[in-house]
């Protein structure tokens, strides 16, 4: 019997080759994951000269993910697989990289349906018939590997399942080690750095580790009360004048929006935002640290709308699409509201996309103006609604209500991506030339002329408030820098995490002096220009900016309100339960009509994306104008009503019911 046992652990040419294979698998995998992380060899070899121990690190992490064929039957099956996944998630990261200047992070699979939506702009026909053929390829692999592995031997020598529980127990010694001597550290303000620094396999994994909301050390009731107490002191202190006036509050969010001038070696033949330059001029442009570039647009608007710091939540994550799906939550549209504001949210683009109608519902916004209640659009070369539109929209929310409004604006032209391809495709008039890559001119020569009119747009809201009676400031800012090719350099001067913001008003504001802020900083600075009362979180933002604690206090205020107990919060500062109505005006139904083989439906405020449901079932709609529709003539139904409707066919919202009668259907 102890003879067999000792036969269990005996070494065999089976187990060592398994060994071997295993090991020399492991190091394949590692290099190229790190090349397509860092694009080069030399910086692969500079890790494992320089930083020995992450390359250590990452190196055992895949030998763990691996090391499940020591004790499965279809070794060669589950080796395959587990390589393919780690190697296209892998692919995937670096495609995210070039597009958006962000690799893969668990939190993107929160964001799939986003990403679906708009591949179209991104994927090409060659690339998708290509990814068919590959997966055939791995498919077919695998039956054939699964097939020929049936009867193999499950264990070959318990040494090799020693080697796995071995690995699985020092793995995080070896890594904690690397972070106490400073070899390892999660950047939480810059997900790349962070994933070149630590390695992208172990990166990729801590990413959906940092899912698990862990309690902040020193959280306490007692704790919070505390900070809460030093943030009365200090607003008590503040002789800062509330005025009565109440100005309208207009926050405007431009799409990669930056001062091209700055790339030292393009040359324009005109400005491409004249507008914007003249606000910056006169000492009202300044530059934020945003969480983002390239793409990731909500994470800048969700730190803007709330004051809260977004580098606390897990990296990459889309806090709409994961802590507002059921929860209210504080943001600059509560502040306002507290204090007699009307708050309106537009946006051309589709409103549930990154669920904005439920997020923005969470935040306390009374209404949401999308793409899909809005007539009259123009597009744009890549498909992009422009943004000249959402001027009358502004104005539409300012006079719905008679006090004073809060008009929170996401614009979307300047998106990528930024075609390659553009000087033989496109006759723009902005001309572009320098000592640039044919990719950099293609791009940079779209991109611009998208900003001119983009800066158009700024332009003439710049008029709007001029021109207006009552008091209005305008925040213009930029959510991120754009997915130029340019900034994928890791030489390039220009810093991809910093965005411009500039503030206008037709009525008199003090200057700032600072050189940069924080994005989540820019609602308190837009309260204290308008001289009305800061909301929960500005006072700490505004009264703790210099205490010694500052950044424990953040998290701990962060966890409080987002995952704790909420006693930070006064009961008068705690959101309340609220309903958001989408679009600005009821869609109604007021009558039917009937001509030849169609049935006119006559009412208000129809657009393109109005549906026509009899029954609750969908019908084919023609849309004739923002007060008709037209379907097919039907013989049976007992209701009629619109609906509006967002992408994937998501209900926004409908009109009221119209009751049919047989009869009348009958009749052409």
């Amino acid at each position: 019997m102890k003879k067999k046992f000792k036969d269990l652990f005996k070494v065999n040419k089976e187990s060592i080759r398994e060994v071997l294979l295993w090991l020399i698998g492991g190091l394949f995998l590692l290099f190229i994951t790190e090349f397509l992380l860092r694009g080069k060899i030399r910086y692969v070899k500079l890790l494992l000269l320089n930083k020995p121990g992450v390359f250590l690190v990452n190196f055992l992490l895949i030998l763990i993910l691996t090391s499940f064929i020591f004790i499965l039957k279809r070794k060669k099956t589950f080796y395959f697989l587990m390589s393919f996944i780690i190697l296209t998630i892998s692919c995937v990261s670096k495609y995210l990289y070039k597009v958006r200047g962000v690799p893969f992070t668990f939190s993107d699979i929160y964001s799939i349906g986003e990403a679906l939506e708009i591949a179209g702009n991104y994927v090409t026909l060659p690339m998708v018939v290509g990814v068919l053929i590959f997966l055939i390829l791995i498919i077919s692999i695998t039956i054939i590997l699964f097939k020929q592995e049936k009867n193999n031997k499950r264990i070959r020598s318990l040494s090799n399942v020693l080697l796995m529980i071995i690995l699985m127990i020092t793995f995080p010694i070896i890594t904690k080690y690397q972070y106490d001597k400073g070899n390892m550290s999660y950047i939480r303000w810059d997900i790349t750095a962070s994933y070149k620094k630590n390695g992208y396999v172990f990166s990729t994994i801590e990413s959906a580790v940092k899912y698990i909301r862990v309690k902040p050390k020193g959280y306490s009731k007692k704790a919070i009360e505390e900070i809460r107490d030093k943030v009365d002191e200090k607003e008590k202190e503040d002789n800062r004048k509330i005025t009565g006036n109440k100005p309208n509050i207009i926050f405007i969010q431009l799409e990669a929006f930056m001062d091209p001038t700055k790339i030292k070696e393009a040359k324009f033949s005109e400005d491409p935002i004249p507008n914007f330059r003249k606000i910056c001029d006169e000492n009202k442009g300044y530059m934020a640290n945003v969480p983002t570039t390239g793409g990731g647009t909500v994470r800048t608007e969700y730190e803007v709308m709330t004051g809260n710091n977004i580098d606390y939540l897990t990296p990459g994550e889309i806090p709409y699409n994961t802590i507002l799906k059921g929860k209210y939550y504080n943001s600059i549209a509560t502040t306002l509201k507290s204090q007699g504001y009307g708050a309106h949210a537009i946006h051309n683009f589709q409103g549930n996309f990154y669920t904005r109608n439920n997020a923005y519902e969470k935040l306390g916004f009374d209404t949401f103006t999308s793409i899909e209640y809005m007539n009259g659009y123009e597009k744009n070369e890549r498909g992009w609604v422009k943004d000249k539109i959402l001027t009358k929209y502004i104005k539409k929310a300012l006079n719905s209500t008679e006090g004073s409004d809060l008009v929170y604006t996401i614009a979307v032209q300047g998106h990528s991506s930024y075609p390659k391809d553009s000087l033989k495709l496109y006759d723009f008039p902005i001309k572009v030339s320098g000592k640039l890559s044919d990719v950099d001119k293609n791009q940079l020569y779209y991109y611009v002329n998208q900003l001119k009119e983009t800066d158009e747009f700024i332009g003439d809201v710049m008029d709007m408030v001029d021109n207006s009676k009552e008091d209005t400031l305008v925040v213009f800012y930029s959510d991120h820098m754009p997915a130029l090719n340019l900034f994928q350099n890791d030489k390039f001067y220009l810093d991809a995490y910093e965005a411009p913001f500039a503030f206008y008003s037709n009525f008199e504001m003090n200057n700032f002096d600072f050189d940069k802020i924080e994005a989540y900083n820019i609602s308190s600075l837009a309260l204290e220009l308008a001289g009305v009362e800061y909301g929960p979180m500005e006072k700490f933002r505004v009264y703790l900016s210099d205490d010694k604690d500052y950044e424990s206090y953040e998290a701990l205020l962060e966890y409080d309100m987002l995952f704790g107990k909420n006693y930070y919060l006064k009961n008068d500062e705690k959101p309340e339960k609220s309903t958001m109505k989408m679009g600005l005006n009821d869609i109604t139904v007021t009558s039917l009509e009937y001509e030849k083989d169609y049935m006119i439906i006559q009412g208000s405020n129809f657009t393109e994306n109005s549906a026509v449901y009899i029954d609750n079932k969908k019908v084919d709609t023609i849309f004739i104008n923002d007060k008709t529709l037209k379907i097919k003539m039907i013989k049976t139904g007992d209701t009629l009503q619109v609906k509006q409707l967002g992408r994937n066919d998501g209900l926004l919202s409908k009109s009221n019911s119209i009751d049919l009668l047989f009869s009348d259907l009958a009749k052409k």
